[in-house]
């Protein structure tokens, strides 16, 4: 989820950039005095206001009963998934849930380790760990939730096997996302990596077969529709293509999710312990959710998120 590869390993310093999810960052027009003035209202705004809308925390916690849930801001799948959590699930537990968009996920993981939401749902644990090697936020996964249905588009030939010798298949360029695009031909039989490797960290060095001799294209997150005119094939995530209203026929390839890639459920390490944490927890793995993720016939849902597969 990120428009260049991504370093790992430990904290990065203060003059190194941040982990960038490729979205474009908002661009600073007010003075600089206006904006410690903006910032600190906006924080006394949030703490008064954690968790939700409500004025007041439960006791002995730091968060409300309106629990304020951070999503990729272009995602309506994860947005209905909300929904569907506030409507039919939340009231059996006494608390709703606000979903709340943000498109910078730099922001959206900063203001969950610091609590202004009580959780956020966007990330798998291998782009989690990315993130949390990089920049030191202190983030907890409490489990998955759905998986993300990922699959290979392509507007010029109608199956995997129809792809010409040479083909150009277009990925997602950071770490995470190269490795599940990767291990996707892999278990479809049109790579092999090199013994030892690990298939959900794999790069493109790490092939050892390529019998088909793809070249690879790195793109953006979310770029997926709008590639899909310029190269053979574009592994992408079906949410995107869904939004971007790209033909249901277009999709040539679409092996079930890994549990491996499932989104989590993510928190503030700091709160884990947090009585209210407790109650989010209830919400989200209610028996319930994963019989509707398999069953639902929402457009918005149906075909983009999945249940949590056993493997």
């Amino acid at each position: 989820m990120t428009s260049t590869q991504q370093p790992t390993g430990d904290s990065v310093s203060a003059d190194e950039p941040e982990i960038d999810l490729g979205h474009q960052r908002p661009r600073w027009l007010v003075p600089a005095v206006a904006v410690v003035a903006v910032a600190a209202v906006a924080t006394t705004s949030l703490a008064l206001t954690r968790g939700g809308g409500a004025t007041e925390t439960a006791d002995g916690s730091a968060f409300t009963d309106d629990f304020k849930v951070a999503y990729q801001a272009s995602s309506a799948s994860e947005q209905a998934f909300l929904e569907y959590l506030d409507t039919e699930i939340a009231p059996d537990y006494g608390v709703s849930i606000e979903g709340e968009g943000i498109e910078d996920g730099n922001q959206l993981d900063q203001a969950t380790a610091d609590g202004d939401y009580i959780a956020n749902i966007y990330q798998h644990k291998h782009w989690l760990k990315q993130v949390t090697d990089s920049t030191g936020m202190e983030l907890t996964a409490l489990g998955p939730v759905f998986q993300w249905s990922y699959s290979i588009y392509s507007s010029k030939h109608d199956s995997l096997d129809s792809l010409p010798q040479g083909a150009d298949i277009a990925i997602l360029n950071d770490p995470a996302n190269t490795a599940q695009a990767l291990w996707i031909l892999e278990r479809a039989g049109k790579l092999g990596f090199e013994d030892g490797v690990d298939p959900w960290a794999a790069t493109e060095d790490d092939i050892e077969d390529n019998p088909n001799g793809y070249t690879f294209t790195y793109m953006e997150y979310g770029a997926g529709p709008r590639t899909l005119d310029s190269v053979d094939a574009v592994i992408d995530y079906n949410m995107s293509f869904v939004d971007a209203g790209t033909p249901e026929e277009d999709q040539i390839y679409a092996p079930d999710a890994p549990k491996e890639f499932a989104g989590q459920l993510v928190i503030g390490t700091e709160y884990a312990d947090d009585p209210q944490v407790e109650k989010l927890k209830e919400v989200f793995f209610d028996p319930r959710v994963q019989d509707y993720l398999a069953t639902n016939e929402d457009p918005d849902l149906q075909g983009q998120l999945a249940p949590v597969s056993d493997t």
